[in-house]
Formats: C-alpha cells, structure tokens, sequence
C-alpha cells in the first residue's frame, strides 16, 4: 500500500527493496518505479539518493538505508517485521549527522482519530474507484491464525492475510 500510495501522491522517484524478482514485478504493478534487492543494487537507472525512504521492515540492514539518502533526507521506520535495528543504530544516527540526514517513526495510533477516520475514507473512496488496490495473500479461516503469522514471519506473504470467523 506505501508504494501506492507514493505513486498517488506524486513521487518522482518509486524505489522498492525486495527479495525476488516475482516480487519486484508486483511491487512494479502497484506503481514502483524502481526495483533494488535488499543491497540497494539491481536497477541502474534507479536514482542513488532519496529525499524520503520510509522502511516497513526494520531489523539489522535497516542503518544502510541512510546510506541510499540524500543530504538532508529522512528514513521514517512505519513497521518493524524484521525485528530491531541493531544495538549500534546510534553511532549510524552520529554518523548521519554530517549530511543533516534524519529517522523518524510513525504510528497511525498518534494520529487523532478524526483525521485518520478521514483518511481511511478517501482510501476507501479510492479503492471502489479502482486507484488504490488492497493486495490479499491469501484468505484462511480464523481458526489457522497461528499458520497465517508463521508465513508472515517466514517471509513468505506479499500483501495482508485475511482470517475471516
């Protein structure tokens, strides 16, 4: 949904790390504009620094995204599937500090209520239209819920599991 989302709003520049080609066909079909493998490499006419990176997946490679940034950029973490950044995360933020480059958090939990509310219904509004595409794994019923947080953690999920009662 970033990637769509991104393309949405105007980005000039739509670049998705990911761990197969299958996937960076996809992620293309939903509107990016570049596709890297989790080292940064694969696409030579992808640009070699961002203004924003926004990381749903965190853990150890997290810290060479600021590497990818441009002066004054900003790495905003949204998800954190991989797990934590490493125990050294600061002496990269230190670092980072000589090209003025920032990180930042988000959770839709700290925005007010209305606002997300409002929100959710122009996506939900761009859904029925067709602009915006929810990308479904798979659908299993409630009772497979510890299956469906298995694949999630192993990897294998491109999209959202739905469990349904």
């Amino acid at each position: 949904m970033t990637v769509q989302l991104a393309a949405r709003q105007g980005a000039g520049a739509v670049a998705v790390t990911t761990s197969s080609p299958e996937r960076g066909r996809r992620l293309r079909d939903l509107g990016a504009t570049h596709v890297l493998d989790r080292c940064g490499a694969g696409d030579s006419g992808a640009p070699r620094g961002y203004d924003v990176i926004i990381d749903v997946v965190a853990g150890d490679g997290m810290p060479s995204f600021f590497d990818r940034l441009n002066p004054n950029g900003r790495l905003v973490l949204v998800g954190a599937v991989g797990g934590q950044p490493p125990a050294d995360f600061g002496a990269t933020l230190m670092t980072a500090f000589q090209k003025s480059l920032s990180f930042a958090t988000f959770s839709a939990a700290t925005v007010p209520e209305p606002a997300r509310q409002a929100v959710r219904r122009d996506q939900f509004a761009a859904a029925s239209r067709g602009e915006l595409v929810p990308v479904v794994h798979e659908v299993l019923p409630l009772e497979q819920a510890t299956t469906a947080h298995r694949k999630m953690d192993a990897g294998q999920v491109f999209g959202r599991i739905v469990l349904t009662p």
